[in-house]
């Protein structure tokens, strides 16, 4: 049966998406079967020439980043961009801190306004505010603290915030509980802030700050000094 299968001239072929029949590179399958009976599927030459061919369809454009493909059957051109890559350079570029964008805040006049009711720092305020929202009104954590100054649900009831999106009641009520942290744990600066951020008792359990609020603690305070020295320059 084989044998007289492997007399057979017949030439496939393989239809394109445009229609048209074009002949492959098998002749026969007396060629096929002779090459399978050798253990080759492809010669060397078939595989450097199908390499060469896919060299030809995929190209980088070096200046733009792109990858350029040549679909064989009709010859049009796709263009593929890393999208992802783009993604994380604007998300970087978006979290860049400038000296210009340490100057002003767009709640400026609440933070002078929340600092003044509360006696705390206007810069102290502001740095909370960067370290946690990045002043982002609508930001919501996965723990479920909302707006500028992140306030917890039961947090921002006891604090006499009714709208926790709403940036002036937000930041009114942030400067409010600071305040009461400043003053609860003797002026420490250190330990108010681990304790707006973990909680009074983390803070009294540890016997100071726990470790998982240290870089907290650093973020603002290094936020807190970058407003004032961008304040002083201006």
């Amino acid at each position: 049966m084989v044998e007289s299968i492997s007399y057979l001239n017949i030439k496939p072929y393989e239809t394109y998406t445009d229609g048209k029949a074009r002949q492959t590179t098998l002749t026969s399958f007396e060629n096929v079967l002779h090459k399978e009976e050798k253990g080759t599927v492809a010669s060397k030459e078939q595989t450097d020439t199908e390499k060469t061919d896919t060299d030809k369809t995929a190209k980088i454009d070096d200046s733009a980043k792109q990858v350029v493909f040549v679909n064989p059957a009709n010859g049009q051109k796709v263009i593929y961009e890393d999208v992802a890559k783009e993604a994380k350079k604007t998300a970087a570029s978006s979290n860049t801190t400038t000296a210009d964008s340490m100057k002003t805040t767009k709640y400026d006049s609440i933070f002078k306004k929340a600092a003044k009711k509360y006696n705390v720092s206007e810069s102290l305020l502001k740095g909370i505010a960067k370290a946690e929202s990045n002043f982002n009104a609508k930001d919501v954590s996965s723990s479920g603290a909302m707006g500028v100054m992140q306030l917890m649900p039961e947090t921002a009831k006891g604090l006499g915030v009714s709208n926790p999106y709403d940036p002036e009641e937000n930041i009114m009520g942030g400067a409010k509980c600071i305040a009461q942290k400043i003053k609860e744990f003797n002026g420490d600066i250190r330990l108010a802030l681990a304790a707006y951020n973990a909680g009074s008792g983390a803070v009294k359990r540890n016997g100071g700050i726990p470790s998982y609020c240290k870089s907290y603690v650093s973020k603002v305070l290094s936020y807190k000094k970058a407003f004032e020295t961008a304040k002083s320059a201006s």
